[in-house]
C-alpha cells in the first residue's frame, strides 16, 4: 500500500499530537516495510527517514505553496493524487477540504472536542476554525478513530458522527518511558533539578482547564510531609498559580519546572513519589500511562475520561472540592508503588499500530 499522513505534527510539535504522530507512525513504518510511506509537510525534515519513506512538501510548480497556509486544508490534495495514494491519515483532528481521486480511503484521528465542553477556554474565531475543521473531517472520513470512548461519545453527540465508522485506538507513550533506569541515574536528576525525595508530580502545560489552582488549594489544606513538583510549559495559568504559592506561604514546598524537555520525562517521574491528574477534561491522558510506567501511584479527578482510562487502584478525588482532594492527597502519600504491567498491554506500541493498520486494509 500507498500510505500518507498529515505530519505537521510528526514534524514540529514537540508534545502531545507531535508524539501521537511519531509513536503511530514509525511503529507503522517499522512493522511494514513492504509498503510506502509519504509525510506531507510544507517543511519537512528529509534525515533520518526510512527507505521506505518520503517527505512531500508542496510542489506542482506553484512556489508560493510552500509558505502558503493554504496548502495544508486544500492544495494537500494534489500530492495525494500525484503519488496515487491507497489510504490518507490526518493524524490530529482534519482532513484537507476539497475533492479526492476515489481510490483514496480517507482516515482521521480525533482526539478530542474540549472546546465544545468548555467554549470558554477558547478564543471565538479559533471554536470556529477547530469546530469547522472537526465536522469537516467527521463527515468525509472513510473512518475514524477516535483516542478514547470518551471522545467517540463526544463526536456522536456533537456531530452525529456516524457510529459504523467510529474506532477507538488508544494511545501509547514513547519508548523512552518503557525503558529501565538505575536509581543513581534518577538520584542525579532528583539532585540536578531540586526534587524532593517525597513529592506529588503534576505533569502539564498551565491552561486553565487543567486545573493547577484546584490542586494548590487542596494542597494547602495537605497535612502530610510530600511536597509538590508542578512542571510544564508555561501557560495563562502559570502567573497565578505563582502568586496562589507565594500568598499561602508555600514557596518552600512547591517546586515549578517550566523548560524539561521530552527526554527528561522517564526520569521526572520516577523521581516523584506519587501522579496527581486534577485536568477538568483530557480527550485521552498520556500523563496516565507514562506515570503507570514509571510504577508509581495516581489519583485522578473523578471525570469520565479517567473512569475510563485510569489503571485499576487509581484513587479518585471529587471535580470541586478540594476538601475531599486534600484528603485524596493524604491517602495518595501512604500508596505503594505498583506493577502495572497487565493495565499497560492495552498501551502498547504494536497494539496501537496493528489497530490501525487494519483500518488501512478495509
Amino acid at each position: 500500500m500507498k500510505i500518507g499522513y498529515d505530519a505537521k505534527r510528526y514534524f514540529h510539535n514537540k508534545t502531545g499530537l507531535g508524539n501521537y504522530s511519531r509513536d503511530l507512525v514509525n511503529a507503522v513504518i517499522a512493522s511494514h516495510p513492504e509498503d510506502q510511506f509519504f509525510l506531507f509537510d510544507t517543511k519537512p525534515q528529509i534525515e533520518g527517514l526510512a527507505p521506505n519513506t518520503i517527505a512531500v512538501p508542496p510542489g506542482n510548480g506553484i512556489p508560493f505553496l510552500s509558505t502558503s497556509f493554504l496548502w495544508r486544508p486544500y492544495f494537500m490534495r494534489r500530492e495525494m493524487a500525484k503519488y496515487m495514494l491507497d489510504v490518507f491519515h490526518g493524524l490530529s483532528n482534519e482532513l484537507p477540504f476539497g475533492k479526492y481521486p476515489t481510490a483514496i480511503k480517507k482516515i482521521v484521528t480525533i482526539h478530542d472536542v474540549i472546546f465544545k465542553h468548555y467554549p470558554e477556554h477558547y478564543p471565538a474565531f479559533d471554536r470556529f476554525v477547530y469546530d469547522k475543521k472537526t465536522g469537516h473531517a467527521v463527515k468525509i472520513a472513510d473512518r475514524i478513530i477516535a483516542t478514547s470512548k470518551t471522545t467517540a461519545d463526544d463526536l456522536i453527540q456533537f456531530y452525529d458522527a456516524d457510529a459504523s465508522k467510529l474506532h477507538v485506538v488508544y494511545q501509547s507513550c514513547g519508548d523512552a518511558h518503557r525503558q529501565q533506569y538505575d536509581n543513581l541515574a534518577i538520584t542525579v536528576f532528583r539532585n540536578q533539578h531540586q526534587i524532593p525525595e517525597n513529592s506529588f508530580l503534576y505533569l502539564s502545560s498551565f491552561q486553565t482547564r487543567k486545573n493547577h489552582l484546584q490542586l494548590l488549594k487542596a494542597f494547602a489544606l495537605y497535612k502530610g510531609t510530600y511536597k509538590l513538583v508542578l512542571a510544564g510549559k508555561p501557560g495563562e495559568t502559570l502567573s497565578t498559580c505563582k502568586q496562589y504559592i507565594q500568598d499561602n506561604q508555600l514557596s518552600n514546598k512547591v517546586v515549578i519546572l517550566e523548560s524539561l524537555e521530552n527526554k527528561d520525562l522517564p526520569l521526572l517521574y520516577r523521581a516523584c513519589s506519587a501522579f496527581v491528574y486534577p485536568s477538568m477534561i483530557e480527550g485521552f491522558g498520556i500523563p496516565l500511562i507514562e506515570a503507570a510506567q514509571a510504577g508509581i501511584p495516581i489519583a485522578v479527578n473523578d471525570v469520565n475520561i479517567f473512569r475510563e482510562l485510569a489503571p485499576e487502584g487509581s484513587l479518585y478525588f471529587k471535580a470541586g472540592d478540594v476538601q475531599h482532594f486534600a484528603l485524596q492527597l493524604e491517602a495518595l502519600s501512604r500508596e505503594p508503588k505498583r506493577d502495572y504491567s497487565s493495565f499497560l498491554k492495552a498501551f502498547e506500541p504494536t497494539e496501537q499500530a496493528n489497530a490501525v493498520y487494519e483500518l488501512y486494509r478495509f
